[in-house]
């Protein structure tokens, strides 16, 4: 399989746009794994840093899944929220839906998410939010894997919950943040602290369902803050861009 090489301008943008036509074209079935990020700076002819950009704005779209370790990769999900993402994309976009109406259905939805991890907890989840947290600490300089170790603790709690129609409309809620943060991206890189992270998942981890939920609102209330002085900005790229 090749890819037309770029130009120079937005380059990360072009590529993820080729790689998405594939994906939803069905030349990447549901579980393959995308050509290596080698391989992909070879037939785009970019460099590595801006492949790795591409894929993880992928991710966070919940295009594909990357997976670490020796079997690792950028691996393509099923999509089946595809158009609910979509949807609630286009009404934001079109200005049906506002940041604070995201962050107060955040808000219900993540709070009963968060009180069913709470008194379910498992060291498999303990693991993966203490390995979440622990990426939150480090330098990203690619704006994407920024955004995308921010959002990872709230996917891996969605999937604690256990309830799949509440994790895909999260996922949908999670992917319109991201979309707002990626389309604007602000100067200063502060979405939020690690530290508001590490209050939830504290009480998560002592079985404290209603103290994880109060954390969950107390984080999103001050992230909905940061994200509303984002919204005006974000609205008038839209507006050029059209």
């Amino acid at each position: 399989m090749s890819f037309r090489p770029v130009k120079q301008h937005r380059i990360a943008v072009a590529i993820v746009s080729q790689l998405k036509a594939a994906i939803l074209a069905g030349r990447f079935a549901p579980g393959e794994r995308l050509p290596t990020e080698r391989q992909l700076t070879e037939q785009f002819h970019v460099s590595r840093v801006v492949v790795r950009e591409a894929v993880r704005e992928l991710e966070i779209t919940g295009h594909v899944k990357i997976l670490k370790g020796p079997s690792g990769g950028a691996y393509v999900t099923g999509l089946s929220a595809e158009h609910l993402n979509a949807a609630f994309l286009d009404l934001f976009r079109y200005g049906k839906l506002s940041v604070a109406e995201l962050i107060r259905t955040r808000i219900l939805i993540e709070g009963a998410m968060v009180r069913t991890a709470a008194e379910k907890t498992r060291p498999d989840l303990v693991r993966r939010l203490a390995e979440a947290l622990a990426a939150e600490r480090h330098e990203q300089p690619a704006h994407a894997d920024f955004v995308s170790s921010r959002i990872r603790v709230h996917h891996i709690l969605a999937e604690a919950s256990g309830n799949r129609l509440l994790q895909t409309i999260a996922g949908a809620l999670f992917r319109l943040t991201g979309e707002l943060i990626l389309a604007v991206k602000p100067p200063q890189k502060v979405i939020h602290r690690p530290e508001e992270h590490e209050e939830i998942i504290a009480a998560v981890i002592a079985r404290r369902p209603e103290q994880a939920a109060a954390a969950m609102q107390r984080h999103l209330e001050r992230m909905g803050r940061r994200l509303s002085r984002l919204e005006g900005a974000y609205r008038r790229q839209m507006t050029q861009a059209g």
